[in-house]
């Protein structure tokens, strides 16, 4: 999770507009699921990596560390689906072929719909999607609840993770007993320092003239009227294309 903000924040595309990119990732998610061809997925599949790699330069390694859970989950789900129980005496069996093409097919688009999706994550932060949204409506109150719990998530890790180096500086780890009585510990001391933390975040806040309302400062630029345009056209263009491969 630190990870992929890291990348969005220090990415190419940081400083593009949270809307534009918004528009391809939800367009692309869009025409996937309108979609039933195997050729239209994997052209959508092929247009949203070309446009991570090249266009945002994104890395292939960051690509598939933060691809790892979401293609175990696809790949668990996939196999599943592929075999059924039988009464023989190996108790599972082939799915029948209609079933492997309709696995395989979900599977396809599942990776198109998750590849769009880390698209908007590897590029755009959490804050400036909520910035945008702000923009759009969205109530105040909620966008700064976001962010405050994004804000203790990583208070948590930071927790979490200093007190694994203590415990691995103290041989706290030497040992399957002496490891799960250390971090049985570890997770009991957890939720007390995280509380902590946060309270001086408040009070920290509070120094600093909070009224109820979190202000950031943002690098990025406006959403361009032909940015959105030539964006929606190339949406309409590939799905024109996937409509013709149908």
């Amino acid at each position: 999770m630190r990870d992929i903000d890291r990348i969005a924040q220090t990415g190419r595309w940081r400083g593009v507009a949270a809307g534009e990119k918004l528009l391809f990732s939800i367009g692309c998610m869009g025409l996937s699921l309108a979609f039933h061809g195997v050729a239209a997925q994997g052209v959508l599949l092929a247009t949203v990596l070309s446009v991570t790699f090249a266009g945002a330069r994104v890395r292939v390694g960051e690509f598939i560390g933060a691809a790892r859970v979401p293609a175990l989950f696809i790949l668990v789900g996939t196999l599943a689906q592929a075999v059924s129980l039988s009464t023989g005496p190996s108790y599972l069996a082939l799915a029948p072929p209609e079933a492997l093409a309709a696995a395989g097919f979900a599977a396809l688009r599942s990776a198109t719909c998750v590849s769009a999706l880390l698209f908007l994550a590897l590029t755009t932060p959490l804050t400036a999607i909520l910035h945008f949204l702000q923009r759009l409506g969205l109530n105040r109150d909620i966008s700064d609840i976001a962010l405050v719990m994004f804000r203790i998530i990583w208070l948590a890790l930071d927790c979490l993770q200093s007190g694994q180096r203590s415990l691995a500086g103290r041989l706290g780890d030497v040992g399957a007993r002496r490891r799960i009585r250390s971090g049985g510990l570890l997770l009991a001391a957890l939720l007390p320092r995280v509380l902590d933390r946060a309270g001086r975040l408040d009070r920290g806040l509070a120094a600093r003239g909070y009224d109820g309302q979190l202000v950031f400062l943002s690098t990025e630029a406006a959403a361009r009227p032909q940015r959105l345009g030539a964006i929606a056209a190339g949406l309409v263009l590939a799905g024109l294309v996937c409509g013709v491969l149908l």
